[in-house]
């Protein structure tokens, strides 16, 4: 038994597939196989059923997954503690952020940390807020940053910024509409997910005018960007993170639209960490620059 069949196993079981977990290893599909062969043999059990069409865990796959999960974390932990002894010189370093964090705030942070830490390699994954606090909870991530809390026992969330959710329409739009009008007009929405659409959606249900269901939804878009440019197109009405569109409301391509009967949506972004995992020593200096940052930024 090695801790490489164990990464290899890993990656197979996330990309569900031979061939991209070969590819992301940087090694020979032929490799792949004859470890997980090796790993089954020790293990005198089938791990992994795999069909020309399908790759998927065995019933002894699935209990070993998180086991394997928490023997290659205590193997990136003991490398980043003596990267540490070393006074962060090398290291890596995992974050995990919804859209909004992952593409209007963490870039300028990530770009300061670089400037002091060069040595530390950074990969930084950006889905939904739903997608992160999983990948937190499976160990994928060392910090992430999402926008809402969810209710499981196993993160800890912390405050990281406040932001609003604007209703935004093309120039030409009134500046003003009614609540119970908001169900006429076509809406593009945020994927299932996302922490940007939960927010609107729970606001809405305190309303008594509008549910998320009388919505008249035209497509979901994952992406921030394309959500901005479907609404410049016309397609319809979108509700956006405030960060997002500051800039395209000053240049005057969007406008935001004030909706009479619904209060300003505010929201908050959090960082989030597995509860009783101590913290990479490169989490800790991150953290600490997160901080510095909202102090000069006043976030």
């Amino acid at each position: 038994m090695d801790l490489r069949h164990f990464e290899t196993f890993l990656k197979i079981a996330e990309h569900r597939s031979f061939t991209k977990a070969a590819e992301d290893l940087c090694l020979t599909q032929p490799t792949v196989s004859k470890q997980i062969v090796d790993l089954e043999r020790f293990f005198e059990v089938k791990l992994i059923d795999r069909t020309k069409r399908t790759v998927a865990l065995t019933k002894a796959g699935e209990i070993l997954i998180g086991y394997a999960r928490d023997l290659i974390g205590l193997k990136k932990d003991a490398v980043e503690a003596i990267a540490s002894f070393k006074g962060l010189k090398m290291g890596s370093i995992v974050i995990g952020a919804s859209t909004i964090p992952g593409t209007y705030i963490l870039p300028k942070v990530l770009s300061m940390f670089k400037k002091k830490y060069d040595g530390i390699g950074i990969k930084l994954i950006i889905s939904d807020t739903k997608n992160i606090i999983e990948k937190m909870e499976e160990g994928v991530i060392d910090i992430g940053f999402v926008g809402a809390k969810s209710p499981t026992g196993k993160i800890d969330f912390k405050k990281f910024v406040e932001d609003t959710i604007a209703v935004i329409a093309p120039p030409e739009f009134p500046g003003t509409i009614p609540l119970k009008d908001l169900k006429e007009y076509p809406l593009i929405a945020r994927e299932s997910g996302s922490g940007t659409r939960n927010n609107f959606e729970s606001s809405l249900k305190k309303s008594k005018h509008v549910s998320p269901e009388d919505l008249k939804v035209v497509a979901e878009l994952t992406d921030t960007e394309a959500i901005k440019e479907a609404v410049k197109a016309g397609m319809g009405l979108a509700y956006i993170s405030n960060m997002a569109v500051a800039a395209d409301m000053s240049s005057g391509k969007l406008k935001r639209v004030s909706i009479e009967g619904f209060p300003e949506i505010r929201r908050s972004f959090f960082i989030i960490a597995r509860k009783g995992k101590t913290a990479l020593p490169q989490v800790r200096a991150l953290t600490e620059m997160i901080d510095t940052w909202r102090k000069h930024e006043k976030m």
